[in-house]
């Protein structure tokens, strides 16, 4: 077979070659006394037997007793190593070499207690490489480049450097993943059974399970049509409903505006940036529609197994060097480019991207409605005796006294920043001063509050 990436990430732990995805299997674990079930056997039980099911044993890899979580007795490195053999197993035979694929967020111990219950299993592992690194096989001459990657537990975004190679310069991260987000959905759906039918899912460990079991063919089936009847059964009774789909996009508008922030609070002022997507981002629902907000920013979507494929393309990760070494900058594999492999997303409601042609007049905040006119509009935490101030919500971090100001100038709005900590425009930080269009989304804040740019006719 040769040589075979593995990415450790508990969405997935994935199996590749050069040519395509071998296994990927979720990063769940089911203990029942010394026997261990890994994988979707795991997952499928995760509501039905909770304190015997364990995913934080890759996000938490330690040899403590009980840093598996879930009231597990095992370490959570002796549940990854069941994970890793019974993979193994079922793949191993005739690999030459294995790259392993890590998440930025490994410390240096939890490197080494990986790299150790790989060679234990019998992995001729060859080099440890950064997921970003290996994500990241073409370069972008003149714009800010980053990597946007998810697990259960986590939302990381890392800046690359690009200098000749793929670099990795700085890792930010959020503590919310997708667990959370799918925990958030499952809830939106039971209130909405509850509400129509009286009916809990989460009253019995069999509905609860099949809620999340489902969930993803009913969010694919949302994002399609605007309402889809969805149904559970319980004792021979079946529970019918239909939901709408702006309802569960309010559920996930708020952890995707989260991310959206950590990108944004990466970006150098005045310069492009493009947006390299893991699939476990992209497949997101909605989250494309989301991206839209980011000003001058061109998404790059990739395919499930693009890291691991893309590991084993450079030669640095595969070379036999006596030491495994942990890789966070590689040569880029591709031709350099300019251009965007995705087409512009929508907005999260499914309407297009609002167009820009008509003269901005307002701004909107609150649910009113604020005319700029010709002695403009100051924003910030203290009003201003020389300016018509707009206080902001108290409470918020991150604003200055005055903190930007908006005035119309031959015929446009243009908003100028006076604060220590940043305006940002569709989620691009403003240098100075910007003119403003219609549709246009101002955040001052943190994680702050949103003023909308509109135009008014007539009075």
């Amino acid at each position: 077979m040769g040589a075979v990436a593995i990415e450790i990430n508990d969405t997935g732990i994935l199996v590749a070659n050069e040519a395509e995805v071998l296994a990927t299997e979720p990063g769940f674990a089911f203990v029942d006394g010394a026997k261990i079930v890994t994988g979707e056997l795991a997952r499928a039980r995760a509501r039905l037997k909770p304190r015997q099911t364990s995913s934080r044993f890759w996000s938490g890899l330690s040899m403590e007793p009980g840093s598996a979580g879930a009231g597990i007795a095992k370490s959570a490195a002796e549940i990854a190593y069941a994970q890793l053999e019974a993979l193994w197993k079922r793949l191993g035979a005739g690999v030459t070499d294995v790259v392993l694929v890590v998440p930025g967020a490994y410390r240096a111990d939890q490197l080494g207690l990986l790299l150790g219950l790989a060679q234990e299993c019998g992995m001729p592992v060859r080099a440890l490489v950064d997921a970003a690194a290996a994500a990241s096989v073409r370069q972008y001459p003149g714009r800010q480049l980053v990597y946007v990657d998810a697990s259960l537990y986590r939302v990381s975004v890392t800046l690359i450097e690009q200098n000749g190679e793929a670099a990795v310069q700085a890792e930010h991260a959020l503590a919310q993943g997708l667990a959370g987000l799918a925990d958030a959905f499952a809830k939106r759906f039971a209130e909405l059974f509850v509400r129509a039918t009286r009916f809990d899912p989460f009253a019995h460990a069999e509905t609860e399970q099949l809620l999340y079991d489902r969930q993803p063919a009913w969010l694919e089936a949302l994002q399609r049509e605007e309402r889809f009847e969805l149904s559970l059964s319980y004792r021979n009774e079946e529970f019918r409903i239909v939901a709408e789909r702006d309802a569960l996009v309010a559920v996930a508008r708020g952890f995707y505006r989260a991310g959206m922030q950590l990108v944004s609070q990466q970006r150098e002022a005045g310069k492009g940036l493009v947006v390299q997507i893991s699939d476990r981002i992209a497949s997101l629902p909605w989250f494309l529609g989301e991206l839209s907000r980011l000003d001058d920013a061109e998404p790059v979507c990739f395919a499930p197994g693009h890291a691991a494929r893309s590991a084993l393309l450079a030669p640095a990760a595969t070379q036999a060097t006596g030491q495994v070494k942990l890789l966070k900058r590689l040569a880029f594999r591709a031709e350099p480019s300019e251009a965007s492999v995705v087409e512009r997303p929508r907005a999260a409601s499914g309407t297009p991207v609002v167009a820009r042609t008509q003269p901005a007049t307002h701004v909107v905040y609150g649910g009113l409605a604020y005319n700029i006119g010709s002695v403009g509009l100051a924003i910030g935490r203290e009003a201003d005796p020389k300016r018509r101030t707009l206080l902001v919500a108290e409470g918020v971090s991150g604003i200055s006294r005055l903190h930007c100001e908006i005035v119309m100038r031959d015929g446009e709005l243009r908003l100028r920043d006076f604060s220590s900590f940043g305006t940002f425009v569709n989620e691009k930080k403003v240098a100075g001063e910007i003119t403003l269009q219609r549709a246009d989304v101002i955040r001052v804040g943190s994680p702050g509050v949103e003023l909308h740019v509109v135009s008014v006719e007539g009075q």
